[in-house]
This record gives C-alpha cells, sequence and structure tokens, in this order.
C-alpha cells in the first residue's frame, strides 16, 4: 500500500490521508455490537466487545484488503501479507470479504486459488476451504453453518435440467472444513430467518429447486435435505422477511405476469395464501417488497409494463392488502422504488410520486402513438418532471406534501405558498440517501429542492429534528452525511464533484466547523460504527493519478486510486452532557420531545410518549443513549383510522372513499342469515392502541330481505320501485309476475300461444335455409355492380380546388407514414 501522509492540525490532532491501490468497495467494522448484512438485515450481536470497534477492514475494487487498529489513523494491507506468509501468487486477489452475521469477530477472505478465515479480527489467518465454490449463505446463529453453490452441468435429457436450475446446493457444519452436497438442481436457497422461534430448528434451509418430475417447486428441510417437504408448487423463487415467507408462483390462465403469494410463520408449517390487491387488474409484473415492521408489509407493485416506472404501494397486516399511496416512482434500472422508513421516528416514511393527473395524460398519449413515436417518447419522457415527495406520519394511512422550510440556508425567507412545498430526492437518483438513525431520534437528513415538483438541477440540503413535521435548509448543494453521538455529531462533505473540506456540526445544523483536507477527492461516502453512537468517522473517495486527455479509455479506470481520510471528533467537546436526570431543569442539557401526528396531535398510534434528548443547542458530549417514555393511552380519534379494503385517501389527508377500479364496499355474504357487518371503508392502524373515542370500524347490518330481493329485480326489469306499503304492494303482486327462486315457482297447465313466438320464428329459419341460394345469386350480382362502380375513375371538369390540393397531400402524408396523428397532437405529446 502506497502511504501519502497529509498531515494537519486540527483542534490539536495531526491525522493523515492513505492512498489505496483503487476505489473502495466495502468497509467492515470487526467487533462492532450491530452487523448489516449483504440483504440489509440488521444482526445485533450478543458478545459486545467496544474495545474491539476501532478494527477496520476496507476491501477495494481491485480486491486489495487493508486492516486498521485504530479507527483508520495507520493502515496494513492484509493481502500482501498472506502473500507473504502463505507463499501465494503475487497478483493474488479477495473477491469478495464477508463478516459473519452470527460472530462479528469472524470473517471470511474469499478468494480466486485461495481463501482465508479469521476469527479474531484479523490478529491470525487460516486457510478456509472453499471447495470452489461461491454464493455463501452464513446462518445468523452458528457461525460454523454455511451454504454455497456450486455450477453443475446436466443431462439435457433430464427433465430437472432447466436453465436457471443448474446448481448444486452444498453445506458445511465446521466452517469450512468438510463440505458436502445436498440437493441437485437449484436457483436459489437460505437460512430460514425465523431465529426468535423455538420451535424452529436454526439449521432450517428454504430452497427454491426442480423436483425429479421437471416441477419447479421452494421446499424446506430441517436435517440437511435427508428429508425435504413440499411449501409451494409451481413456484419460480423466494423472498423471506422474520415475518413472512413471499413466493412467487405461475400465473393462472387469465393473468400476465406473475402471481405472488404470502405465508405468515406459523411454526413449523407454512401456509401461503394468494394476495388479492384491491385493483382489478391482471397484469402483475414486479413486486418489490419495500419494508416489514411489525407484521406490516408495504410492497410496491407495477400493473402495466409501459409505465414499469409508475407503481402502486400497498399496505396490509397480514390479512388483506390495502391501497397506501399510487403513483410511486420506481427505477427501470435497478428496481429501486423512492421510499424509505424514518428509523429515527416510528411510523414514518417519505416516498416519491409521480403526478397523478401526468400519468393519466402519459397514459392517453402513448394510447395514441405507434411504436416507433412511443420509443421517441420514452427517451424523452415528461413524466420525470412531475416528481414530488410525501410523507406519513401513521404507518401509510395518510399521506400529505412536506412542508417547506420558512428560511433559506443564508437566513433568507423563502416564498413557497399554495401547492409550494419540499422534495427530497430518493434512492432512483441519488447516492445521498434519505438518511436517519434509531439512535438520532426525530432527526432526518435529505437533499433537494422547494417547489411544486423535484427538481434535479437545484438542490440544497435539509434536516428536520421533530420527525418530517419542519425542515430546515442548512447547506446550499448536494451534501453526503453521516451522524454520530447519537445525533449531536453530524459530519457533511460536498457530493458529486472534488472537495478538500468537510464539515461538522454540533447544534443539528444551526452552525458547521470546516474539517480542511490537505488532498482533494471525490467523496464516495462517510461512515461510523453502525450504532451511531461514536464520535469518530471515516471518509473515502478516489482521485486520479492522471489527467492526461490522450490516456487511453481502459486504462483511465486503472488511474482511479482510493483515499482513506479518518475523522476524530471525539475531543471537540468542551465538556460532558448534564442534567440527564431532570430534563425539565432550565440548565439541564436535556429536553423531553413528544412526537405528533400531522394534525399535531401528541396521540401516535393510540399511545402519548415522550423522548428523552439533548437540546440542539447544547454543544456536549452525549454519552446518553435514547429514553422513550410511556405517558399514557389515548381516546380513539379519526387519526387512528386507515382505509379498509376498496377504499382509498387522497394526498393531504380527505374521507376514505371507494376506488375508482370497479371496486365497491363489501357486499353482503350469499348466503347472509340475520345480520352481517359491512365496512364503514375504515379499519383500525395495526398496532394502535388507543381505546374507546371515535369507531370507524364495521358496523352490523341487517341481511337483504325478500322485499328487497323484489326491489332489486324490479331495477334490473326496469319496473317501478316498489316502497315498503303493504296496500300497494297487495297491488302489485296482481298485476305484475312473481319474482322468487326456482323452487318456489308454481306449475301451469299447458297453452300452445305461450309458445306462438317459438314457433313463427322456427318457421322464418326453414325458409331462410330452403331459398338461400337464390339470395346468393342477387347479392352477388348486386355486389359486383357497386364495385364496378366504385372503380370507375371520375371524370373532372374543373382544375381541383386548393381545399382539394390540401387534402389530397395530408391524405398522401398519413399514408406514407402510417400514422393517424395531427399537429396539435404532435404538439401535445411532446414530439
Amino acid at each position: 500500500m502506497i502511504q501519502l501522509y497529509l498531515a494537519f492540525l486540527f483542534l490539536g490532532v495531526t491525522q493523515s490521508a492513505y492512498i489505496i491501490d483503487s476505489a473502495v468497495d466495502q468497509v467492515f467494522w470487526c467487533g462492532g455490537s450491530i452487523i448489516v448484512t449483504s440483504d440489509d438485515d440488521v444482526v445485533e450481536q450478543k458478545n459486545e466487545a467496544k474495545q474491539h470497534r476501532k478494527i477496520l477492514f476496507v476491501h477495494s475494487n481491485k480486491g486489495i484488503a487493508y486492516r486498521s487498529v485504530d479507527y483508520g489513523q495507520k493502515w496494513e494491507n492484509v493481502t500482501q501479507q498472506l502473500i507473504d506468509q502463505q507463499k501465494l501468487d503475487s497478483n493474488y486477489k479477495f473477491k469478495d470479504i464477508i463478516q459473519s452475521p452470527a460472530d462479528s469477530f469472524t470473517m471470511y477472505f474469499i478468494g480466486y486459488n485461495q481463501s482465508f478465515i479469521s476469527q479474531d479480527c484479523g490478529r491470525t489467518y487460516r486457510t478456509f476451504n472453499d471447495n470452489r465454490l461461491y454464493g455463501f449463505r452464513f446462518n445468523k446463529l452458528n457461525k460454523d453453518q454455511i451454504l454455497a453453490f456450486q455450477e453443475k452441468k446436466c443431462n439435457k435429457t433430464d427433465k430437472s435440467c432447466k436453465e436457471q436450475y443448474k446448481r448444486e446446493l452444498w453445506v458445511t457444519n465446521n466452517g469450512g472444513q468438510i463440505w458436502q452436497p445436498v440437493l441437485d438442481h437449484v436457483r436459489d436457497a437460505a437460512w430460514d430467518k425465523l431465529i426468535h422461534y423455538e420451535m424452529v430448528p436454526d439449521m432450517r434451509i428454504i430452497v427454491s429447486h426442480v423436483d425429479n418430475q421437471g416441477e419447479l417447486k421452494v421446499s424446506y428441510s430441517d436435517d440437511f435435505f435427508k428429508t425435504i417437504k413440499q411449501i409451494e408448487k409451481d413456484c419460480f423463487g423466494f423472498y423471506q422477511t422474520p415475518t413472512y415467507l413471499f413466493l412467487l408462483v405461475r400465473p393462472d390462465q387469465y393473468s400476465v405476469g406473475y402471481d405472488l403469494k404470502m405465508s405468515p410463520h406459523l411454526g413449523e408449517t407454512y401456509f401461503p395464501q394468494e394476495i388479492v390487491l384491491p385493483i382489478d387488474d391482471q397484469s402483475k409484473h414486479t413486486f418489490t417488497v419495500l419494508d416489514v415492521t411489525d407484521s406490516i408489509v408495504y410492497m410496491s407493485v407495477a400493473h402495466a409494463e409501459e409505465l414499469s416506472k409508475v407503481t402502486n404501494i400497498y399496505m396490509s397486516d397480514g390479512n388483506e392488502f390495502t391501497v397506501s399511496l399510487l403513483g410511486n416512482v420506481r427505477s427501470q434500472d435497478t428496481g429501486h422504488c423512492d421510499f424509505e422508513k424514518i428509523k429515527s421516528m416510528k411510523g414514518v416514511y417519505i416516498a416519491n410520486i409521480f403526478d397523478y393527473d401526468e400519468i393519466e395524460k402519459t397514459k392517453s398519449r402513448r394510447k395514441r402513438i405507434n411504436s416507433e413515436r412511443e420509443m421517441k417518447l420514452q427517451s424523452s419522457d415528461r413524466l420525470d418532471q412531475y416528481k414530488k415527495s410525501v410523507i406519513t406520519f401513521d404507518l401509510g394511512a395518510e399521506w400529505h406534501s412536506l412542508k417547506a422550510p420558512k428560511y433559506s440556508y443564508a437566513g433568507q425567507p423563502l416564498n413557497c405558498n399554495g401547492d409550494c412545498s419540499l422534495h427530497l430526492k430518493g434512492r432512483t437518483e441519488t447516492t445521498s440517501l434519505i438518511y436517519s438513525s434509531e439512535q438520532a431520534v426525530g432527526i432526518i437528513i435529505g437533499t433537494g429542492n422547494t417547489g411544486l415538483y423535484l427538481d434535479g438541477q437545484e438542490t440544497n440540503t435539509y434536516l428536520s429534528r421533530d420527525g418530517g413535521h419542519n425542515w430546515y435548509e442548512i447547506l446550499n448543494g448536494t451534501y453526503i452525511y453521516e451522524i454520530g453521538d447519537h445525533g449531536g455529531l453530524i459530519v457533511f462533505a460536498e457530493s458529486e464533484s472534488y472537495t478538500n473540506v468537510a464539515k461538522f456540526t454540533q447544534d443539528e445544523g444551526m452552525t458547521f466547523q470546516d474539517i480542511k483536507l490537505n488532498i482533494s477527492l471525490d467523496i464516495d461516502n462517510i461512515v461510523t460504527e453502525p450504532s451511531n453512537e461514536e464520535q469518530k468517522f471515516l471518509i473515502y473517495g478516489r482521485i486520479k493519478q492522471s489527467d492526461n486527455p490522450q490516456e487511453d479509455f481502459w486504462n483511465k479506470y486503472e488511474s482511479i486510486i482510493g483515499v482513506l481520510i479518518p475523522i476524530d471528533l471525539s475531543n471537540v467537546y468542551q465538556r460532558v452532557c448534564k442534567g440527564s436526570e431532570n430534563p425539565e431543569d432550565p440548565d439541564s442539557d436535556y429536553e423531553y420531545w413528544s412526537p405528533q401526528n400531522y394534525q399535531q396531535q401528541k396521540c401516535l398510534f393510540g399511545q402519548k410518549v415522550k423522548y428523552q434528548r439533548k437540546k440542539r443547542e447544547a454543544k456536549c458530549k452525549n454519552p446518553e443513549i435514547v429514553k422513550k417514555l410511556l405517558v399514557e393511552n389515548c381516546p380513539c380519534t379519526a387519526e387512528d383510522w386507515e382505509c379498509d379494503l376498496g377504499f382509498m385517501r387522497k394526498i393531504d389527508g380527505g374521507e376514505c372513499v371507494p376506488m375508482t377500479y370497479g371496486f365497491s364496499s363489501q357486499p353482503p355474504p350469499i348466503k347472509c342469515t340475520g345480520t352481517y357487518m359491512k365496512s364503514q371503508g375504515y379499519r383500525k392502524i395495526p398496532g394502535d392502541e388507543c381505546e374507546g373515542g371515535v369507531y370507524l370500524g364495521p358496523i352490523e347490518q341487517e341481511c337483504p330481505t325478500e322485499k328487497t330481493n323484489i326491489q332489486v329485480n324490479q331495477i334490473i326489469t326496469d319496473k317501478p320501485i316498489v316502497k315498503n306499503d303493504q296496500k300497494k304492494q297487495d297491488n302489485l303482486d296482481s298485476q305484475s309476475p312473481n319474482y322468487q327462486s326456482q323452487t318456489g315457482l308454481q306449475s301451469k297447465p299447458f297453452n300452445i300461444l305461450d309458445y306462438a313466438e317459438y314457433i313463427i320464428l322456427s318457421i322464418m329459419i326453414v325458409t331462410l335455409l330452403y331459398l338461400r341460394n337464390l339470395i346468393w345469386g342477387v347479392v352477388k350480382q348486386i355486389f359486383s355492380a357497386s364495385q364496378v362502380n366504385k372503380n370507375r375513375k371520375k371524370r373532372s371538369y374543373y382544375p381541383p380546388s386548393e381545399e382539394e390540393l390540401q387534402e389530397k397531400k395530408q391524405t398522401s402524408k398519413k399514408r406514407l407514414f402510417g400514422i393517424q396523428s395531427t399537429k396539435d397532437e404532435d404538439e401535445e405529446a411532446g414530439l
């Protein structure tokens, strides 16, 4: 490793920047209290040892591993050390580094020809037998149990030989010393995520595979496939959370795309049920599970293939799915959706949507244009100009626009009235994500702009400290950020440009201090230990070794090298915060804060709670973790109810109204006796603890009576509606047909006059069949004569008028290009 010591004096601390072979690919905090896996699962570690949190590993894009035992002040080249110790080839590289989710001290270094394992954060290494396998999956409860795959050729006459199932599943129980193949024809496999249920064995494996008869299945095994149990057949794949198992299955003959089934975890068994959406659209092309929290599922579904960038978000408490948000923004390249869970506040999500009116206009344009022009429209789709941000404070029951800040970063008033609001960039277009941390209650950071819609050109950085109700514009431009010290320290650096300055704030953006870096670099990220409790950060980015414009195209990527800069802010504090035992004392550095809903009521999910947190203006070291205190339960209000199945709200609130997609309120059951429960359009928000108060749940209704049935039949047959008056009903019964069920009809004597119409119709059909040849000859002669007259050229005695010439020219143009649009339609389509 090339070390470049760039010393700069900052608060009495000398620091250094280090140059590595290429840009950073991964950063690991060995021995930390939290592990974030590759599939974004957060695993808390039981054997927490704070003294090991300072051990860092970095994996570069070119496969070199680096290690630091002092939070990045000094680095050692792990790859070179192993080359020297093990007598490896000088070009030896690591293709992957993996931290065990069961033990944060254990690191796996996967090479191309030889792999290694360290169980003490890099103090010692031993060879790891990877058996030429790939796709390693580590058990979260047992660091010695690992799954992996191996490509396997198969005979094409084998029914089980399918293109995406040419893999063999292997397993080890002793950390890679001995591997055993356990199942052929596998597409994917994973350790069961139900790690908190004692009745489920820790070694349960779920697998997507093809059986000996060539059927696609998802199955599971508790004994490494000595026995195997089917979960679902005709199934292409699965996705699992600690609460639910999702299965992608073959659709029925009337559907386009795929169907999705969901099974709650019920111990040792699975009961997959097809997900039914409250929109009558069978063209379900993509499913994205956005979040599962406290058994609540948020799912994005793209219904129309030509508008796959537009999805709808549905939510469920494990039973029925209801619409939460229409028109969500989705990337057609990555599949990511602009939908962010705010970790610092329960029930808060921020999403980006397309303007609904513009979605409808886009759909209508696509129906009027042919495929060639549709391709042009796709390349310059105006829909991207109509993105806007919305926020929910109640798990998606209501969505609202983000309030624009009152002042700019420079302290000038911002005139943002009417439909003007704040809009934040999502993960579909930026690396500066909407960011929050569980340890910094109420704090949210994002980049965006104020206006009618999200503007990709004009971007500033914004912060909220009350869970998204009020926002402050704190910096001009796009920044990368990281939160430390429970929110007491936040570090910022400019994004998308070279810079030699970083900033930090101790008062949540009220004031900033610069950190002068003695090297300019393109900063990729700022990270700290995943618990967000530390005062130490690591900035990493890249620089170019050469700016020669004549450089070969491929070699210019070789010229990019990485930079690691540790930032230690533990000495910026003059004192430790005081007064945590009595936050209501004016001299205390702490305060009580209660979150609110959009109506500024302090009861959320039926409970009034308060948090103890550091005051914004208190510049002191904060050793206290976030404390949450329950005050009281609240009576139910309208805000404790979300829309029921088949109902939805518009943005910025309002009543739940029936959807306009052919789905109406709940009808009475087919076999209804006595009474039934009818929805009022609402259901209580999952997990809401309110008591009494406003009730908007289902109400008891009487089942339809025979009189009701008579009225319904009269409506269908255009008869007048009968009022519930016995005298009029008796008169009607004597004059009108009796609408009863088939079993209640009485027999009548036979009367030939009742069938006169059928007899006459039969005679006419027989006569026509007899005379068909004669009739066909006459019709043929008439048709031939008309064609002669139609094809005969008209004689012209006068030259054509100007209007006739223009009409002829337009007709020729339409015929030449095969289109039927007009100039007005072209302008409307933006062509």
